[in-house]
């Protein structure tokens, strides 16, 4: 499957951690700093579940509380815990954007694309600008095969943020899905273009190449990728391709 990146920074085994400041009594300052300890998760996990087990915590309190178990949870790896906690906190400020876009990536991430969809609505609602939300919206509506909706998403992106390489990648993926592979190619080009070690987008390059032929052009993207990434599991399997189609040719 072609390369596809989510705008948050899962790529790296990471959920966005973003920590809104709270008032905290002096009695409770331990419970509620270690709560707000993104750089060691499991002590966040157990401040807050101190403060969610508490009966003096605020509903402020308990909003953060949840929200940053979740992102405790989250880079756990225990995704199924983050969304119920994300959920929690939801119920408490329906309105909290980062709860929401944090839960609609583990859903895009587990494959619920119509809550997802609906989560990252919500979060551009409250957050017109987020090119982040566009992105993953897209990105939920192209795993859903709506490609004409996706490639829609990912220019919105790309107009509030012209920079944005995954964007075009992405919108890469849909134009290939829909078999135009003129402009996916000049998408993938565009965003090697910005970012030039972007394994993810000379793979999807190198097999539009290879899908069109121009099998020279194809191996220098593999091997280039390699070079980045010499653990690149796609580029490999497409060079071994590429070298047997040259071979039956000899």
């Amino acid at each position: 499957m072609p390369g596809i990146a989510r705008w948050f920074p899962r790529q790296l085994a990471v959920i966005l951690l973003v920590l809104a400041p709270w008032a905290a009594g002096a009695a409770h300052a331990g419970e509620l700093d270690g709560c707000a300890n993104a750089a060691d998760p499991d002590e966040a996990l157990a401040a807050c579940s101190v403060v969610i087990d508490s009966a003096w915590a605020s509903d402020e309190q308990l909003v953060q509380a949840f929200n940053n178990r979740a992102n405790a949870l989250s880079f756990q790896g225990r995704t199924s815990a983050a969304i119920d906690d994300y959920s929690r906190a939801l119920a408490l400020a329906p309105h909290y954007v980062n709860a929401l876009y944090n839960r609609a990536s583990l859903l895009l991430e587990l494959g619920d694309l119509a809550q997802a969809i609906r989560d990252f609505d919500a979060v551009l609602q409250l957050a017109p600008h987020r090119v982040d939300a566009m992105n993953n919206r897209a990105l939920a509506l192209l795993r859903a095969e709506r490609h004409d909706e996706a490639i829609a998403g990912f220019s919105e992106a790309l107009r509030s943020d012209p920079g944005n390489a995954y964007a075009y990648n992405n919108r890469g993926v849909a134009w290939r899905r829909k078999n135009d592979l003129a402009r996916a190619e000049a998408d993938f080009s565009a965003a090697i273009s910005l970012l030039p070690e972007y394994t993810g987008a000379l793979n999807n390059r190198g097999e539009i190449h290879m899908q069109e032929d121009r099998l020279d052009r194809a191996a220098a993207d593999f091997r280039r990728v390699l070079a980045i990434d010499p653990g690149h599991a796609a580029a490999r399997r497409n060079l071994q391709a590429l070298s047997e189609r040259l071979a039956t040719r000899r």
